[in-house]
């Protein structure tokens, strides 16, 4: 019988995501375009200010499935 070597802890943290089904959706007109990059923008820029949140799985799920299951925030 031969004898395994230790091959330690390879494995990686994971998360779960939905997954959907590609779908048809209408192109943005030029208005909500800029509006998109605009918010971006200001998304970005808060951001570079230190504004952001650090990621947190727990707050990630809660409000996936609140936004899934239609529930108001």
């Amino acid at each position: 019988m031969r004898d395994k070597a230790a091959t330690g802890d390879k494995r990686r943290r994971t998360t779960m995501v939905p997954v959907t089904t590609m779908e048809e959706v209408p192109v943005l007109s030029e208005k909500e375009s800029a509006q998109l990059r605009a918010s971006l923008e200001e998304a970005e820029g808060r951001m570079k200010a230190g504004q952001g949140t650090d990621y947190d799985p727990k707050a990630f799920k809660k409000r996936l499935m609140d936004i899934c299951r239609g529930s108001k925030r």
